[in-house]
């Protein structure tokens, strides 16, 4: 179990500074849309699409670290109602579910990105599979973290189990 832990937050961490760098790009990008745009009076057209794309990689893969790290949005109040046995019950149920929808999503996703192999994007001509591929990829980071979160409450409670008996 520690074994996966460690390779989930290595390729997180890997995740994390390819999110970053996908972002510093859009960041660049849009200001060079702006500038040419408003200041120069010659629009490039490809930094839109390019942006497009970016900001969709950037949301996707930066979603698996999120469910990692238990950040996504989340309406709570039931977890705040009920016992803190249920609490953690409640959480593997929400989880599992999690799981059920990322799969889906993964082979839907999967099945999306072959059927528009042979589409090519406006601008650029490139295929619109790479743009796709991105909802696949992402989904299965989620899956993967998912299985992290619960390897780890499953050893949180052992440890909590162990510090009741002392």
């Amino acid at each position: 179990m520690d074994a996966y832990l460690n390779f989930i937050d290595r390729v997180n961490n890997v995740v994390k500074y390819l999110v970053s760098i996908l972002f510093i790009a859009l960041v660049v990008l849009v200001f060079m849309q702006v500038v040419t745009r408003f200041i120069i009076n010659y629009p490039l057209s490809w930094t839109e699409e390019i942006s497009r794309y970016l900001m969709i990689y950037i949301v996707f893969i930066g979603s698996a670290l999120a469910v990692r790290t238990n950040e996504h949005i989340a309406i709570d109040f039931l977890l705040e109602i009920i016992s803190p046995k249920n609490k953690k019950r409640l959480n593997i149920i929400t989880l599992f579910i999690s799981v059920l929808f990322f799969a889906m999503l993964t082979y839907f996703g999967f099945q999306l990105t072959l059927i528009v192999f042979d589409q090519a994007t406006p601008t650029l001509q490139f295929s619109m599979a790479w743009a796709y591929a991105a909802i696949p990829a992402g989904s299965l980071l989620m899956i993967l973290n998912v299985f992290a979160v619960l390897i780890q409450m499953k050893k949180r409670g052992m440890s909590e189990t162990e510090g009741e008996v002392q």
